[in-house]
């Protein structure tokens, strides 16, 4: 009998031992309370990496700002806005494909929509596809005559068609929009500059280089206008070491263009010894010469500066 009462009371321990189980169990299984504090916390966070990446952008700090919207979640990036920055974020990095697909997505946005048709004109003029381009940009301008952008990227899309008057008159709806840009000023100074206005387009690129003296695309471009003016010495003033060659060569190669065999030469020939390798550009100028002096005419373009997107 005592074994028995032995037993029963083993066999009853087991079983409280395996209904404490149990509840511990059912108790464990629930789902952890949320920490609301820590998903604020988060959100937050994410909001001002977006906010930076939109900083980054309107600095043109396109790698900056591709970094930090690569530290986003999924449903952020699912967000228009973030699709949005994205675009414009591809576009700076010269990745035009993609960012006009990414453009062509967020569309359909109201709030979006004009900006998503400046991008797309603005990706397709970097494509080339000069008559798209001025399409897209018409319908941004005209559903918000604002964005200053399409309206020096209409511009560009103009002189590439040699339609002086339209581009002038994109360029000063360009400078009512944002007073004093200096990107559509230079913009202008290149439009003046393939017209051969050169006097007029050296004082658009004095413009821009006075509202913005980091623009080392209109200076360049300044440069150019001067040499095409015969006033070389004045193109050379100023130059850092790293761009003296590239500058010498340009402004021998605009000489050569104007008649000027003898500056030509002196300025091709400074290139090649001043440049720390060897200088292809001035050597195949150099020969360029050579053939105008035959009368043959060369086939070789100076390495001048491009007119940058908007």
């Amino acid at each position: 009998m005592k074994n028995e009462r032995t037993t029963s009371n083993v066999a009853g321990s087991i079983l409280i031992a395996i209904a404490l189980t149990g509840l511990t169990g059912c108790a464990g299984s629930r789902p952890p309370e949320v920490n609301e504090a820590a998903l604020h916390a988060n959100a937050q966070s994410l909001e001002a990496t977006l906010a930076a990446a939109e900083a980054d952008l309107a600095a043109r700090r396109y790698q900056l700002a591709f970094q930090r919207l690569a530290r986003l979640d999924k449903a952020t990036m699912e967000t228009t806005r973030a699709r949005y920055a994205l675009a414009e974020t591809l576009l700076g990095l010269d990745r035009p494909h993609e960012a006009l697909a990414r453009f062509e997505a967020v569309e359909a946005d109201p709030a979006f929509q004009s900006r998503a048709w400046q991008g797309m004109g603005l990706a397709q003029l970097a494509l080339g596809n000069a008559g798209e381009a001025a399409t897209q940009l018409d319908r941004a301008v005209a559903a918000d005559a604002g964005l200053w952008r399409a309206w020096a990227g209409l511009g560009r899309a103009h002189d590439q068609q040699k339609d002086w008057t339209a581009s002038a008159a994109a360029y000063e709806q360009g400078l009512k929009a944002s007073p004093g840009s200096p990107m559509i000023l230079n913009n202008q100074g290149m439009s003046l500059l393939l017209q051969h206005r050169y006097a007029e387009a050296a004082v658009a690129f004095e413009r821009a280089i006075a509202k913005d003296p980091t623009l080392d695309t209109a200076r360049a471009n300044l440069r150019i206008a001067l040499a095409w003016q015969g006033r070389y010495d004045e193109a050379l003033v100023g130059l850092q070491p790293e761009e003296r060659a590239n500058s010498l060569n340009n402004t021998g190669f605009v000489a050569m263009l104007r008649g000027d065999h003898r500056a030509a030469q002196r300025y091709f020939a400074q290139a090649m010894e001043v440049s720390a390798v060897y200088h292809q550009g001035a050597a195949a100028n150099l020969e360029a010469l050579k053939l105008v002096a035959t009368s043959k005419t060369p086939q070789v373009a100076p390495q001048t500066a491009n007119t940058p997107v908007p």
